[in-house]
């Protein structure tokens, strides 16, 4: 397993698992809980590149990855207060940063994420341009408004490629929202190649729940892949 190193900052979990060799891709992946070895075996598995892979949680999964305010969606407990760009600020002036000290400047910077994470590394280049690619497992595109923000704005880097995948289960249920959660993944997957953009949409067996470090892996792999 890599070498691991962690720390805080802003109140985030930052855990570095550094590889062995300089002058590799670092993947930076917003996580509910910390699954970084997880995810690593996965990709080990898959027979993916060298990367440095920074893992960060302790985040307040709602807020900080909401791109802006929002009713409650999927159960009143929602919390969608619209902080995406505060937290992509403290990526790129304090996250990314402490990251370089340690490891110099990579080749390529992707950001990934698992359902409001992968919605995260969605919106991220639209707000700074640290992002070479961006890797979205079953990430929550049904977020109110966002296929239309996608197509109505500019990114600040367009990225090199972007990987989206979902659950052939998730969006098989009676919430307005979340039952279009298919449609937007086609639409906006769409929209990045009609931009130019590597992009593919993967379908996974299952809901929402399951093969969450698998699925991050696929990203992770496929935009290391010689298709980029």
């Amino acid at each position: 397993m890599k070498e691991m190193e962690k720390t805080v900052i802003d109140g985030k979990q930052v855990a570095l698992y550094r590889n062995g060799r300089d002058g590799v891709p670092v993947v930076y992946a917003s996580m509910y809980a910390e699954a970084g070895e997880a995810v690593l075996r996965q990709c080990e598995k898959l027979g993916c590149g060298p990367f440095h892979l920074v893992s960060v949680t302790g985040l307040r999964w709602d807020e900080e990855l909401s791109p802006w305010a929002h009713d409650p969606v999927v159960s009143a407990d929602d919390h969608f207060t619209g902080e995406a760009d505060r937290y992509a600020r403290c990526l790129e002036e304090q996250v990314v940063p402490f990251i370089e000290e340690r490891v110099g400047t990579p080749p390529r910077r992707v950001i990934a994420g698992y359902s409001m994470g992968g919605l995260f590394a969605l919106y991220a280049p639209y707000v700074t341009e640290l992002f070479s690619d961006a890797v979205s497992a079953s990430g929550s595109v049904w977020y109110p408004d966002f296929v239309p923000y996608v197509k109505a704005h500019s990114f600040l880097r367009k990225p090199d490629a972007i990987y989206l995948s979902l659950g052939d289960l998730e969006s098989r249920t009676k919430n307005q929202y979340l039952s279009q959660t298919e449609t937007c993944m086609r639409e906006l997957r769409d929209a990045y190649q009609s931009d130019g953009i590597a992009s593919i949409l993967e379908m996974n067996p299952g809901n929402h729940y399951k093969d969450a470090d698998l699925r991050l892996a696929k990203g992770i792999a496929w935009v290391m892949g010689p298709r980029v």
